[in-house]
């Protein structure tokens, strides 16, 4: 069950939170070993309420915080379990803090940290809980918290960057949308009326555009309902075996963003995998994590083979050559790390290099993509025009 306390430390200190417990005698003791004097306590009912995700609205950013201050108490001095108690008192995101809480007690209750972890799938990622395991294991926990916020602040700036180059193409594109839907709704009808008091005949590009108005007024919730099914559709279509590896093969193999959807999954290939490297988990085990962190059909069935090749004795560059979904800068750095017994240095390498990639090519994209948009809404306005310009023109002459 999940309680509420509020408690004083010798200081005379006002603590609160939240903890789960069998019983209120449980925590009396846990707070009485901690030198706390209990206040209040009363039990938290859970609240019955739909949604997608319990713990859904934990971001990668407070997740990256909350790494980084548990490393540094961690490193401080302070218990575990002390830890993880001031983070549920201190951290700003609700649910993590109350996440925070409730691992402080089951760590206290003599759970592993990275079994309880395990309990919150979609807060904690199977890179986060395995790289915990292998600070547990080889005793060096500290060290594996420091890495592993380092992986996530990487992670962070990564995607801020690839959002914040895609800002400007998108609003260009919302505004192209928007100018399209406001001429159809509100001034292409306001034209009818016009030529249809002037008479003759229209040209055909005026005539479709008619037609547009009258289909876009007449039949929008139509329209809408489609996209909508389209994207249901495609949804249901991505869920089955064959529908995923087709649009994930379409994904990677689009003239323009495919090249930059590959060298994602490269950069977090090889950040995870250094990652797993550092905190001391077998080849086989980090080729099963990075197979659960790369989010395409294609390249998790590759990493697949990958590892039971490696199991069977090959060595890690040689199998991921063999699959050819990889560059062969790759295998080649991944195979000088091998030789030199420097694999740690070389996925760190290959991680900055394509992280940097990334940020290049998709500076380089919406700076493409801006110019293209901007001729994109040139053309339409211009056909707009030229579709009311052209009749009027046409009827003066007659008159």
């Amino acid at each position: 069950m999940l309680y509420q306390y509020k408690a004083k430390d010798q200081n005379g200190v006002l603590r609160q939170g939240e903890v789960e417990a069998k019983n209120p005698e449980d925590i009396y003791a846990m707070l009485k070993k901690e030198g706390l004097f209990l206040l209040s306590l009363r039990e938290v009912k859970p609240k019955k309420t739909i949604s997608l995700g319990l713990y859904s609205g934990v971001s990668l950013k407070d997740l990256a915080v909350f790494t980084k201050q548990l490393q540094v108490m961690v490193q401080a001095g302070m218990s575990l379990v002390s830890a993880l108690r001031s983070q549920g008192e201190q951290t700003e995101n609700k649910k993590l803090a109350k996440i925070a809480l409730q691992l402080a007690s089951a760590v206290e209750g003599g759970k592993a940290l990275s079994s309880a972890l395990s309990e919150y799938p979609s807060v904690f990622s199977p890179l986060y809980i395995n790289t915990v395991l292998a600070g547990e294991t080889s005793g060096k926990l500290e060290e594996v918290l420091a890495s592993l916020s380092d992986t996530l602040e990487k992670d962070y700036d990564l995607r801020s960057k690839i959002k914040g180059a895609m800002i400007y193409p998108a609003f260009i594109l919302t505004a192209l949308i928007a100018v399209v839907i406001i001429i159809l709704i509100y001034v292409v009808p306001s034209l009818t009326k016009l030529f249809k008091e002037l008479g003759g005949t229209l040209p055909l590009v005026t005539r479709i555009l008619i037609k547009s108005s009258d289909f876009a007024r007449t039949f929008w919730w139509a329209v809408l309902l489609g996209i909508l099914g389209l994207i249901i559709l495609l949804r249901l279509y991505k869920k089955t075996k064959t529908g995923a590896y087709l649009l994930d093969a379409l994904k990677i193999n689009l003239p323009i963003f495919g090249p930059l959807v590959r060298k994602i999954y490269m950069a977090r290939f090889c950040r995870t995998a250094s990652t797993l490297v550092k905190a001391g988990l077998p080849i086989t085990q980090i080729l099963k994590t990075a197979k659960s962190i790369i989010t395409n059909s294609i390249y998790q069935d590759a990493l697949e083979k990958v590892a039971k090749k490696v199991e069977n004795g090959l060595p890690l560059a040689l199998a991921l050559k063999e699959t050819g979904h990889f560059p062969t800068m790759v295998h080649q750095l991944i195979y000088i790390g091998e030789e030199s017994g420097k694999l740690e240095e070389s996925l760190d390498t290959l991680a900055d290099y394509f992280e940097k990639e990334v940020t290049a090519t998709t500076s380089a994209l919406a700076s493409l993509i801006e110019p293209i948009l901007i001729v994109i809404i040139g053309i339409a306005v211009a056909l707009i025009v030229f579709s009311v310009i052209k009749p009027i023109y046409g009827l003066t002459e007659i008159l």
